[in-house]
C-alpha cells in the first residue's frame, strides 16, 4: 500500500535548507546528478523538494552529512514523514521520497561525503564468506547468481552455529548440521532443500581440502529424493509463442528493446543472465554470429538467426538511447546510462505475457529456453545438436526433452503385457 504525506504549513523546501546544513553546493550537484541520469524536470523538482525536506529535518537534530545512512533515511520515512508539519502543502508518495533519498545518498557516497554502507555481518563470518566466494569463482568457476545462493546459505548456517564468535568447523558435530538443516529448510520444496545441502557440502569440501575433518559433517547432510526426469518440461505451443511475440509495441523504444530481448531468449535459448551481459562487441555482423558469456566463464559462439538479428538491428538503429555503455541492452528510464539488469530482462517477458493473457503460463524466462529445445526435438533435431545450442556440459541434461516427443515414444513403446480381452 502506497502511503502519502501532506505537508500543511511551514517553509518551502529550497536551497536555503541545504545552506543551513552546510550543504549549499550539494543542492546544485544533486540537480546535476539527476539531470545527467536522464530524470525529467518534474521528477527533479519533486526529488529536490524531498531531499531538501530531509536535509532540513536532520539538520534540526544536529546531524551532519557523514551521518546520513540507510537507517537515518528509514527513520525519517517511518517516524517523521507520516506526522510532518514542517513543509508546505505538497503530496509526496512514500516510495518517491525513498527513491529521492537513495539517489541523494548514492551521490554523497560517490563524492566521498558519506562512508560506504557498513555490513552488519560479524567480521569473522564476513571473512569466511569472502574466502568461500573466491573459491567458488576462481576454482569452481560458478556463475555469480549461483555463488550468491551458495554464500547466502552458508551465511545463515554460520550465523546460526557461531554467531559473533570465532568459526571452528572442527567443533561441529553431525547433529549440529542435521538439526540446522531440519529447522532451516522446514516447509521448503525438495529442489530448495537440495540446493541448501549442496551449498554446505561445497563449504565442507573446501575445508576438507585444507585438512580439516568434515567427512562426518558431509554425511549428515540430507540426501533429497528429487528426480530430474519426474516431470515434463513446461514449454509454449506455436500459437502461444506467436501471441507472446505479438504483445510488444514495436513503435516505441522500450517495446523494441523488450522484443529484441525476447527474441534472444526464444530463438537462441539464452539464459536471462546471458542476455543481460550481451555487449555490442559480442555481435559479429560480418559472420552473423554472437558471442555468449556463459556459465563457468566460458565464451560460446552461436549463429545469429535472421529474425533475432533484425530485432537487434531495429533496436540499435531506432530504439537504443544515446549512452556510453557497451552493453547491448540498456535502461530507458532514469537512472539512464546504465545496463538493463536481470530484472529488466525478466520483466520484458513477464509484462508481455500479462498483456497477451499468458501470465499463468509464463512466470519466468526459462520456459522460453525449454520451448527452443522442444521445438528442435519435435523438428527431428539430434540431441547433440540441441545440447550444443543450449550449451549443456553433459548430454544427459538434454535427455529430459526426449519425453516431449510423443510420436517418437509411441514407436518404441512395448505393448501392454496384460491379458487382452
Amino acid at each position: 500500500m502506497v502511503r502519502h504525506t501532506r505537508f500543511r504549513s511551514g517553509q518551502q523546501p529550497s536551497e536555503e535548507w541545504f545552506a543551513a546544513a552546510s550543504l549549499g553546493d550539494t543542492a546544485a550537484a544533486y540537480v546535476q546528478y539527476l539531470t545527467e541520469r536522464g530524470y525529467a524536470a518534474g521528477s527533479i523538482k519533486g526529488y529536490f523538494a524531498s531531499v531538501a525536506h530531509f536535509v532540513h529535518w536532520f539538520t534540526r537534530r544536529s546531524l551532519r552529512a557523514p551521518d546520513i545512512s540507510e537507517s537515518v533515511i528509514e527513520r525519517f520515512l517511518d517516524r517523521h514523514l507520516p506526522v510532518c508539519r514542517c513543509a508546505p502543502q505538497c503530496w509526496r508518495a512514500h516510495s518517491e521520497v525513498r527513491a529521492a533519498l537513495r539517489q541523494f545518498l548514492k551521490m554523497l557516497r560517490i563524492a566521498g561525503v558519506c562512508p560506504e554502507k557498513t555490513s552488519t555481518i560479524p567480521a569473522t563470518i564476513a571473512a569466511e564468506l569472502d574466502d568461500f566466494d573466491h573459491h567458488l569463482a576462481d576454482v569452481r568457476g560458478l556463475a555469480t547468481s549461483t555463488r550468491v545462493v551458495r554464500v547466502r546459505h552458508l551465511l545463515d548456517f554460520l550465523a546460526d552455529r557461531f554467531g559473533t564468535g570465532p568459526i571452528v568447523v572442527n567443533a561441529l558435530s553431525p547433529s549440529d548440521v542435521a538439526n540446522f538443516m531440519t529447522r532451516y529448510t522446514a516447509g521448503w520444496a525438495p529442489s530448495s532443500i537440495k540446493s541448501a545441502a549442496i551449498s554446505l557440502r561445497s563449504y565442507f569440501m573446501l575445508k576438507a581440502s585444507r585438512r580439516e575433518s568434515t567427512k562426518a559433517l558431509i554425511a549428515a547432510l540430507p540426501r533429497v529424493a528429487h528426480w530430474r526426469l519426474a516431470r515434463l518440461p513446461q514449454y509454449l505451443s506455436a500459437t502461444e509463442t506467436e501471441r507472446l511475440l505479438s504483445a510488444f509495441d514495436r513503435t516505441c523504444a522500450t517495446g523494441k528493446r523488450d522484443y529484441a530481448i525476447t527474441r534472444c531468449l526464444l530463438d537462441l535459448g539464452l539464459r536471462r543472465t546471458e542476455v543481460a551481459h550481451l555487449r555490442l562487441d559480442d555481435v559479429d555482423w560480418r559472420t552473423g554470429t554472437l558471442h555468449i558469456h556463459a556459465k563457468g566463464k566460458r565464451i560460446d559462439l552461436l549463429p545469429l538467426p535472421d529474425a533475432t538479428g533484425k530485432a537487434i538491428t531495429e533496436y540499435l538503429q531506432t530504439g537504443r538511447p544515446q549512452t556510453s555503455r557497451r552493453e547491448l541492452f540498456v535502461r530507458h528510464r532514469p537512472p539512464i546510462n546504465a545496463p538493463a539488469g536481470l530484472d529488466i530482462v525478466r520483466n520484458a517477458v513477464r509484462y508481455a505475457a500479462k498483456r497477451c493473457g499468458l501470465e499463468r503460463r509464463i512466470r519466468g524466462t526459462h520456459i522460453l529456453r525449454h520451448t527452443v529445445a522442444v521445438r528442435m526435438v519435435q523438428g527431428g533435431a539430434p540431441f547433440k545438436q540441441i545440447a550444443d545450442l543450449l550449451r549443456h556440459r553433459s548430454l544427459d541434461t538434454t535427455t529430459i526433452y526426449a519425453k516431449v516427443d510423443l510420436p517418437a515414444l509411441t514407436e518404441v513403446a512395448l505393448p501392454w503385457p496384460g491379458r487382452q480381452i
